[in-house]
C-alpha cells in the first residue's frame, strides 16, 4: 500500500499549496487596499503582521496556531495548516504587490483622478494591471516555494507527501525507496508547475501586447 499512501499525501500538499495561494492571494490584495486608504491603525497592524510572518520560521508559526491559537476550536490540521500557509503566502506576495504598485508612475493615478476615476477605480484598473508585470513573477516563485514548503506541515500531524515518505521510511526500516521517490515526485511537481505558470505568463504577455497595439490602432 505504499503508493496509496504517497498518492495520498501528494494530493494533501496539492490541496493545501493551492487554497493556500488563493486564500494568500485574497489576503495580499485586501492589505494592499486597505493600506493604500493611509490610516494609521491599519497601517500599524500590516507592519506588524508582516515583521512577524518574516521574523519567525515557518514551522514555528504553524506550531503556534495549531497548538495555541485553534487549540481551543475543533479544526484538523490540514485546515490549520491552510490557515497558516495563507498567512505566509499572504504576507510575501502583499510585499510583492505593494512594490511593484509603488513603481508605477504616480502621473498614471493623476490622470485617472482627473479623468473622473475614484481612488479604487484608479487602482484596480489602471495601476493594477501595468504592475503586474513586475509582481506575477514574484508570486509565481513564492507559489512554487509554497508547494515546498508544505513539506513541515508533518510537524503537526498532516500526513502530507513528506510524512508519508517518512511514514513509510519507518515502518519498512527502508530509507532509499520512500526517500528517493518523495524527492522525485516534488522535482516533477515543481518542474511542472513551473512550466504551466510560464506558460499562463507567456499568455498573460501576449494579450496585453495584443490590447497595446489595439489602443496604438
Amino acid at each position: 500500500s505504499r503508493y496509496k499512501m504517497i498518492l495520498s499525501g501528494l494530493g494533501v500538499t496539492i490541496l493545501i499549496s493551492v487554497i493556500s495561494a488563493v486564500l494568500g492571494l485574497l489576503l495580499a490584495y485586501g492589505l494592499v487596499f486597505l493600506r493604500r486608504r493611509d490610516a494609521v491603525i491599519p497601517n500599524k497592524i500590516i507592519s506588524v503582521y508582516t515583521s512577524l510572518v518574516a521574523g519567525i520560521p515557518a514551522v514555528v508559526i504553524l506550531m503556534v496556531l495549531y497548538y495555541i491559537v485553534f487549540s481551543i476550536f475543533d479544526l484538523s490540521a490540514v485546515v490549520v495548516v491552510t490557515i497558516g500557509f495563507a498567512l505566509l503566502f499572504g504576507a510575501g506576495a502583499y510585499e510583492s504587490i505593494w512594490s511593484a504598485a509603488s513603481n508605477v508612475d504616480p502621473g498614471q493615478r493623476e490622470a485617472a483622478l482627473a479623468l473622473g476615476y475614484t481612488e479604487r477605480m484608479a487602482f484596480k484598473e489602471i495601476i493594477l494591471p501595468q504592475s503586474a508585470k513586475l509582481f506575477i513573477p514574484q508570486i509565481q516563485s513564492q507559489f512554487i516555494g509554497l508547494v515546498k514548503e508544505t513539506s513541515i506541515a508533518g510537524y503537526i500531524t498532516v500526513v502530507e507527501l513528506t510524512k508519508a515518505g517518512d511514514l513509510i521510511r519507518s515502518r519498512t526500516m527502508e530509507a532509499f525507496f520512500p526517500l528517493l521517490v518523495t524527492a522525485a515526485i516534488y522535482f516533477l511537481l515543481t518542474w511542472l508547475l513551473t512550466f504551466a505558470l510560464k506558460l499562463v505568463q507567456n499568455k498573460l504577455n501576449a494579450n496585453r501586447e495584443q490590447r497595446k497595439i489595439k489602443g496604438v490602432d
